[in-house]
């Protein structure tokens, strides 16, 4: 049986390694990680130090996050500095720019995905998904399941925001992403298209397969399931995690494994918040799949090793 991809996102620790590649690497190894997925806020500066890790077998790169290198005119993480989905002609072509320079990067270090977001629903006025905000904040999450009027809102919204996405901005991704897909085949790396915590990004988690739909013919073109981002959605009663991944199960291509606490704070370590493992991992193909730990900065070193093990444990 073949060993399970479970990596560490760099975007736990980059914060103390702002520069320094190697050592940002070896810490993960330090914590017993054998992967690495190079985060968002990866800066030119430490691609020397990464170099050395990994021709050194420090460690093995399983996959990389758009945009990654940052451009050298960014800091810090900026996964939606341009998105493929956009009316402009201008932010396409610098996505595409920089993705490509992403997928050349990723196969340099002999990772097999490139994870990427997808943009967001744009309104000139009247945001529909301010409704659901506002909501949110004057409620209890969990009086929203219960309450009439919410559900209506979210019923609406749910409804005019698939039917936009998937005549406007779906389209608009698949353009982008079909522009990218010889690339990503020569490079053999996969376009991870990932779910996303904003209720109005894209692709929307209850039409998430309408968008994978309109990328069917492109191969390179996988979803990448992030769970805390699907569990937020459920708890605002915006579709659900399960149902999600049932619909999506044949395209996964790769996880972001995170807990996900009942007050909607995600990114915690595995066991710290409310999120059903045990039915999630039976969709959990580890012949197939990567599996990145995402955990916030803010967790605790012995919580980082903790979740590694727990995974480890629930690996079919």
């Amino acid at each position: 049986m073949m060993k399970p991809i479970i990596s560490l996102s760099t975007s736990y620790n980059q914060h103390k390694f702002m520069t320094d590649g190697y050592a940002l690497l070896c810490d993960a190894a330090e914590m017993g990680y054998e992967y690495a997925e190079l985060g968002h806020s990866t800066p030119v500066t430490c691609v020397e130090g990464i170099a050395k890790a990994v021709a050194e077998g420090v460690i093995k790169i399983s996959s990389t996050h758009n945009f990654c290198p940052l451009p050298a005119y960014r800091s810090g993480a900026a996964p939606n500095l341009f998105s493929p989905s956009s009316g402009s002609k201008a932010e396409s072509e610098l996505w595409l720019r920089h993705t490509k320079n992403s997928l050349i990067f990723a196969k340099e270090f002999g990772a097999k995905a490139l994870v990427c977001h997808s943009g967001s629903l744009s309104y000139f006025f009247m945001r529909p998904d301010c409704k659901i905000s506002k909501f949110v904040k004057d409620k209890k999450r969990e009086d929203l399941a219960e309450n009439p009027k919410y559900k209506k809102i979210a019923e609406a919204f749910m409804k005019s925001s698939a039917e936009r996405a998937l005549k406007r901005d779906y389209p608009r991704l698949k353009q982008n992403i079909l522009a990218i897909s010889e690339t990503a085949e020569e490079c053999g790396v996969i376009i991870g298209i990932e779910n996303r915590e904003g209720i109005s990004e894209l692709p929307l988690d209850w039409n998430f397969d309408a968008a994978m739909a309109q990328l069917s013919d492109i191969p390179q073109a996988r979803a990448w399931h992030d769970v805390g981002h699907s569990m937020r959605k459920q708890l605002l009663g915006l579709g659900g995690q399960l149902d999600l991944v049932r619909r999506t199960e044949n395209l996964i291509a790769g996880w972001h494994l995170h807990d996900c606490t009942a007050e909607g704070k995600d990114h915690v370590g595995i066991g710290k918040g409310c999120i059903d493992f045990g039915a999630l991992s039976k969709f959990f193909k580890p012949e197939q799949h990567i599996f990145t730990l995402e955990l916030n900065r803010a967790v605790p070193r012995e919580d980082a090793v903790e979740s590694l093990k727990r995974v480890r444990d629930m690996m079919p």
